[in-house]
């Protein structure tokens, strides 16, 4: 996995190479009975990441984030599953005034890419390709103390390649508070803590390409997939999404987190409540490695009698590898020099708490090398 960073006063660029094996014992994701196989296989990955800072004067800063990857399969019954990815992130950001408010405009682009070198292979899947842009601008309230409010607003558009349907354009309303519930004193304690707690709310409206479909069948009649009738508008959604986050740095790093998604849909089958716990711990193990253990319990309620289909439902479009089920991910790293470090993770997938009767179990191992540099 490629580092976040964070920038010092006097970098400019960072960059990051990173390959490696890992084995998928589900890598079509599908959900089947006990009795059901499923396809299991060897994969590569390959990752790449810019980051580029400019300090315009000052105040003024902009910022690239640059990332590119590709998952390809050894197995010939994984070939469709073979995917690229190509990230872009721009933000410009500047002091307004005298009261250090912070004004950005960001913009971002993201694209998965369906690869097929070799062809479609001997058990083809439909694709889970897409493509979103989005544009956002923001305004950072002057501070009190270590309180922070931002107010934004940003418009966002979602290609879902497989079945245009499914694609939207949407325009989102948000606010974000964030502050520092303590910290320690550096210069009394070596181990001296801090705790930080983040929230957020956003409000928007996503405008589909597809129809909105409507139920035809009774309230006394059990819903069937011939109740499910498109009619001659468009499908509409208005999305509510927070989230709170509380994080615990010290000697070791705990987080927590919990959000929820209400969506409100004009299209029968759409309406759902989603909410996600997570939570996570860093911590040196031995000899400096480093673990990251981050678990993940998902509980979606969908509104109408009808569930939306699993190809839609398991996607969570923010990334690729995003899984819309509860997970279990283990990262370990050490670094070996200055510029080299060895990462090796584990994953756990399953669909507990889920409404279908189908089960869904994945298994993922990983092993690979990063390469880092930067310059001034």
């Amino acid at each position: 996995m490629l580092p976040n960073w964070s920038w010092a006063d006097d970098t400019n660029w960072k960059l990051a190479l990173e390959g490696g094996s890992e084995y998928d014992s589900n890598f079509h994701r599908v959900e089947v009975t006990e009795s059901e196989a499923v396809d299991g296989g060897a994969l590569f990955r390959t990752a790449a990441a810019a980051q580029l800072q400019h300090r315009l004067k000052s105040g003024q800063a902009l910022t690239m984030d640059l990332r590119a990857a590709t998952k390809l399969f050894a197995d010939s019954a994984g070939q469709s599953e073979n995917i690229g990815v190509v990230y872009a992130d721009g933000k410009y950001q500047s002091y307004v005034g005298d009261d250090k408010a912070v004004l950005a405009v960001r913009g971002n682009y993201y694209n998965a890419i369906d690869l097929r070198p070799f062809g479609e292979g001997d058990n083809p899947v439909t694709g889970r390709s897409f493509r979103s842009g989005e544009l956002e601008v923001s305004l950072r309230l002057p501070s009190e103390g270590e309180h922070q409010v931002t107010l934004l607003a940003n418009t966002r558009d979602f290609l879902y390649k497989p079945d245009d349907d499914f694609s939207w354009r949407g325009e989102h309303l948000g606010v974000q508070y964030r502050t520092v519930l303590w910290i320690g004193d550096p210069d009394k304690d070596e181990s001296a803590a801090s705790v930080d707690l983040r929230a957020s709310y956003r409000v928007g409206l996503r405008r589909f390409e597809g129809a909105a479909f409507r139920n035809t069948c009774s309230a006394q009649e059990m819903a069937a997939p011939e109740c499910f009738v498109p009619t001659s508008g468009k499908r509409a959604d208005m999305n509510h999404s927070g989230f709170a986050e509380a994080v615990y740095t010290g000697r070791n790093i705990y987080s927590l987190l919990y959000s929820a998604q209400f969506v409100d849909s004009n299209s029968y089958g759409q309406a759902s409540v989603r909410h996600r716990v997570e939570m996570s711990l860093t911590t040196e193990l031995v000899a400096k490695i480093f673990l990251t253990a981050r678990a993940t319990l998902r509980l979606n309620t969908f509104l109408d009698p009808l569930l939306l289909a699993r190809d839609v439902q398991s996607q969570s479009f923010i990334s690729i590898e995003d899984e819309n089920r509860n997970s279990l991910k283990l990262d370990f790293a050490r670094d070996i020099g200055d510029s080299f470090a060895v990462e090796a993770r584990l994953a756990i997938y399953s669909n507990e708490f889920a409404t279908q009767e189908l089960s869904f179990r994945r298994q993922t191992g990983y092993l690979g090398v990063i390469y880092r540099f930067s310059g001034e």
